[in-house]
């Protein structure tokens, strides 16, 4: 009995850990002072962040059996700026996500970016659903949006178009949109500045960016894993990769995901090559002043 029982739980603990989730997110949701006067009971907004985390953090998005260390660690926290009667909400959210480099204890920003057009209802007595070809709310399509845009990016990060499959998901989703909910602001597809989810995902599957996920593949995959043993090769093949992806935005210029690439990476390309010799540092602030002008500075300043 005593041998049965063990191998009960050894089963039980084998199909756990094959099926764990893929995201690890910190969920937050939060109020502006402005609203806070509004006629609710605090654990309304308590349960909102609750259910939120529960799906993007309990919810199996890929096939892939993922162990606790290898999960997609990241920051979602979302800011009511708005509280209509009818539970009618406007709300901004940061997504923040980070991936492991080989052989170190350093995390690498992966996606860093600002969601300032969130609007929907929300019924604190309905479940919020993992969500692609079939449409049950806005908040729930714009959860499961982000997880499938987060693991598209941190795939194509290990492989080439390696998060194909999840962008098709995403894609799914905007497919499915409602009339009444596609012309919001936040997946319309017309419009001034192209910075909504619609334009991100259009410019991560756009065959005019092939050449920009090929490079943020040999950025992170062929460079920062092998920064811990081969620096000076591995600083080469990063100032190959970003001078590929400024090649693509000379070819699909203005992208979202440029902008959203430059926000997260800004930081970390500085720290790499203060290192580099003047070549390289000046190769890199013409690249990356093309790819994000409003840093410029900044890369002149840390670079001189």
């Amino acid at each position: 009995m005593y041998k049965l029982l063990l191998g009960l739980v050894f089963v039980l603990l084998s199909i756990t850990l094959g099926t764990s989730q893929e995201l690890n997110f910190r969920v937050s949701v939060q109020t502006l002072s402005s609203i806070n006067s509004v006629n609710l009971d605090p654990s309304y907004f308590k349960g909102m962040e609750k259910k939120m985390s529960e799906l993007l953090n309990t919810t199996k998005w890929t096939n892939d059996e993922y162990l606790e260390h290898e999960k997609i660690r990241g920051s979602f926290v979302m800011t009511i700026t708005e509280l209509s009667q009818g539970s009618a909400i406007k709300a901004e959210i940061i997504l923040q996500t980070e991936r492991p480099v080989f052989n170190s204890t350093y995390s690498s920003p992966m996606i860093n970016l600002i969601d300032k057009n969130v609007s929907f209802i929300y019924n604190e007595l309905l479940p919020l659903n993992k969500t692609a070809n079939t449409f049950y709310d806005n908040l729930s399509a714009i959860l499961s949006y982000y997880a499938y845009v987060s693991l598209g990016m941190d795939y194509d990060s290990f492989s080439v178009n390696g998060g194909e499959p999840f962008l098709l998901k995403a894609q799914e989703i905007v497919t499915s949109l409602p009339s009444n909910v596609v012309n919001d602001e936040g997946w319309r597809n017309d419009g001034g500045g192209r910075r909504n989810r619609y334009w991100l995902l259009e410019n991560l599957l756009s065959p005019r960016m092939r050449q920009f996920r090929q490079a943020f593949y040999e950025y992170h995959r062929l460079s920062l894993d092998n920064m811990y043993s081969e620096q000076d090769k591995s600083r080469f093949v990063m100032l190959s990769a970003l001078t590929s992806m400024g090649q693509a935005n000379l070819e699909y210029s203005g992208t979202y995901l440029v902008q959203v690439f430059g926000d997260a990476k800004k930081d970390e390309i500085i720290e790499i090559f203060k290192n580099g010799d003047p070549g390289q540092k000046s190769k890199i602030k013409t690249i990356m002043t093309g790819l994000d002008p409003t840093k410029a500075s900044k890369y002149n300043e840390a670079l001189n």
